[in-house]
């Protein structure tokens, strides 16, 4: 009896409606919003060829997983419907985006200011406005209406300034070029590159065709679905679209195509300016005390760390292969005091008088140290006198001539050359080495090559970084590359530092030989 009277009542209560998604009003700050436009004119073909419109429609709303959304279903000015599914027909007459977004617009202004929105656009792209809509919106009298409506839709688009991403459905003419942006019509592409900005250009577009997922700023704003593919193609557009966020793209980007071609780049760069010389490269010349030395540029020689070289200077046997001779010239100041006239001098003066600088320097403090009372005293007096000697007149006395020493008081001459071992620029001019460089060919010059100078041997040029007793002969003069031709002008585009670190060399100097 129980079970008849049960079956009586489910004939008589009419079945439940069919279940609705139900968008999401205005709430809190903070939340994210998923505006969905939908083309709802009589142009668009059906979502899905399996599904009824409506059905389809709500389906795709499930694609969000409980997140919040808004619809509009838009045809011209007067067919737009807001959060009803159940008037998705696609009967609409017309197919104007400008009332479509204003109503976006519209929306937005009710959510708080920190509500992240993102739209998604279904439609075919066919931008067909009806003239009664826009008899009051200021057209210009004899203008085209279509393409008018346009402009003001992209300037809309650009102010609304939220994220744009377009599902073409159908078959749509081809007027873009790559990926799913052939199948898009210029206009769609134009309200994507105003909502988006560069992110959406072609060329960003097309990279991101390539990745499978959106990242933070290669991201796809346009995708199509053609007839058949229903709602089995837009499930995974619409998934990703709504998705978080991630730099999964562009670390995609970076480890597939921008890493992999920034070293090939380096190592070919370092393969390109590893051949000596390079700037900030060192030539060493070694020289002895007046015997010249013939130096040629861009010649086959020997290196000394090995193997053969056809760049850089090298050594050769005549003037006549050569670019330039140097010669090293000894210092010729005499400061030993000979031709002096050391008669009445006491015995430290006279001790003190034939020392060269070292010594003079040694003894002097010792004396100050741990000499006698006597000794003390005369290196202080010594020392004053010497650093308050006029620097000119202290390079007139030791650099005068022998026949003229006599008559130069021996106490002065002493006091002169202490005066050198605190004043680094007389004692350098006076008694350093130096080299001497005659050039050959256009543009060259004789002269001596001082700690700084430039020079020019060959098609090189050079700052003398130093010129210093030591190594295998008598002096050594170093040289720095400071100006070297070469394939594209890559040694002299390119910092000294990455050169030195990408060249794949062991070393920057080498001894000319």
């Amino acid at each position: 009896m129980a079970s008849l009277l049960l079956l009586a009542l489910l004939l008589v209560v009419p079945s439940p409606p069919p279940a609705q998604a139900t968008p999401s009003p205005a709430g809190k700050g903070g939340e994210s919003v998923i505006l969905f436009l939908v083309d709802n004119s009589a142009s668009l073909p059906p979502l899905d060829p399996d599904e009824k419109r409506v059905a389809a429609l709500e389906r795709m709303f499930t694609f969000l997983q409980g997140q919040s959304y808004r619809l509009i279903l838009f045809g011209g000015r007067t067919e737009i419907s807001v959060d009803d599914p159940g008037q998705y027909d696609n009967r609409g007459q017309w197919t104007d985006f400008y009332f479509a977004f204003d109503k976006v617009r519209e929306i937005v202004k009710g959510y708080p200011e920190e509500t992240e929105f993102r739209i998604i656009l279904l439609t075919d792209g066919l931008l067909d406005a009806k003239p009664a809509d826009w008899k009051d919106m200021n057209v210009p009298q004899g203008r085209e209406l279509n393409p008018w409506v346009a402009g003001k839709t992209l300037a809309l688009v650009g102010e609304i300034g939220l994220p744009l991403y377009v599902i073409l459905v159908g078959d749509i003419p081809a007027e873009g070029a790559g990926g799913d942006l052939e199948q898009a019509p210029a206009f769609v592409l134009e309200m994507v590159a105003a909502a988006n900005g560069a992110k959406a250009s072609p060329a960003a577009q097309s990279l991101a065709s390539f990745f499978t997922d959106d990242g933070v700023l290669l991201k796809k704003f346009v995708f199509r679905v053609g007839p058949g593919e229903g709602l089995k193609k837009i499930e995974p557009v619409v998934k990703r679209i709504v998705a978080p966020a991630r730099p999964v793209a562009e670390l995609q980007f970076l480890t597939f195509l921008v890493l992999p071609l920034t070293l090939f780049l380096f190592l070919l760069l370092g393969i390109l300016v590893r051949s000596f010389p390079g700037p900030g490269d060192l030539e060493i010349v070694e020289l002895s005390k007046g015997l010249p030395v013939y130096v040629a540029a861009d010649r086959l020689h020997k290196v000394g760390s090995g193997g053969w070289g056809t760049t850089g200077l090298s050594l050769v046997a005549d003037a006549k292969d050569a670019v330039a001779t140097l010669t090293y010239q000894a210092p010729s100041v005499d400061l030993s005091g000979a031709g002096l006239d050391a008669s009445g001098l006491d015995a430290l003066t006279t001790r003190l008088l034939p020392m060269d600088l070292e010594e003079l320097r040694r003894t002097l403090e010792e004396y100050a140290d741990r000499g006698s009372k006597e000794e003390k005293i005369y290196a202080l007096n010594l020392d004053y006198m010497a650093k308050n000697f006029d620097p000119g007149q202290a390079e007139h006395i030791l650099t005068g001539p022998a026949t003229e020493r006599r008559k130069i008081p021996a106490l002065d001459f002493l006091r002169a050359k202490v005066h050198l071992l605190s004043d680094d620029d007389i004692r350098r001019k006076l008694t350093e080495p130096r080299v001497q460089v005659v050039g050959y060919g256009r543009g060259a010059d004789r002269k001596d090559l001082l700690p700084g100078g430039r020079i020019r041997l060959g098609r090189y040029g050079f700052l003398v970084n130093d010129v210093a007793r030591g190594g295998r002969k008598d002096v050594r003069l170093v040289l720095y590359y400071d100006h070297v031709p070469s394939l594209l002008g890559l040694k002299t585009i390119l910092p000294d530092a990455f050169q030195r670190v990408f060249r794949l060399r062991r070393t920057s100097e080498r001894i000319v030989g």
